[in-house]
């Protein structure tokens, strides 16, 4: 399957031991309800910056988490004071995902198929 990415990827890039989407998982949102913006990797929200230590096909990933208590966590930071954790439904059509960093992050390449509309806040 062909897959049309949300924003230009590198080469080799998602990377091989990348899997197909499938499943729930949370992510960090501004929105209520969650749009598009709330789904932009950190290449995307800051093209200029130097990410140190972290390649640029993860710069160009959008992390989620499977455990929803990380993103809970993670909420209590001052960056994220306003933020609320959405609930996302990945299938094949959405991407690519592979497992990265800590506990239950994740980095997910997104397709321009991936729908945000059913993207639901909970919290």
């Amino acid at each position: 399957m062909n897959k049309q990415w949300f924003e230009p990827l590198p080469e080799q890039c998602p990377p091989n031991d990348a899997q197909q989407c499938i499943g729930n998982y949370y992510r960090i949102a501004n929105g209520n309800p969650a749009q598009s913006e709330d789904f932009f990797s950190q290449r995307k929200l800051r093209p200029n910056n130097i990410f140190m230590g972290v390649d640029e096909c993860v710069a160009r990933a959008i992390s989620l988490f499977s455990d929803k208590q990380e993103v809970e966590k993670r909420l209590k930071l001052p960056k994220f004071k306003h933020a609320t954790i959405a609930i996302v439904k990945l299938m094949p059509k959405d991407g690519m995902i592979k497992k990265t960093f800590g506990p239950a992050h994740y980095s997910w390449w997104r397709t321009k198929d991936f729908d945000v509309s059913q993207a639901k806040i909970i919290g």
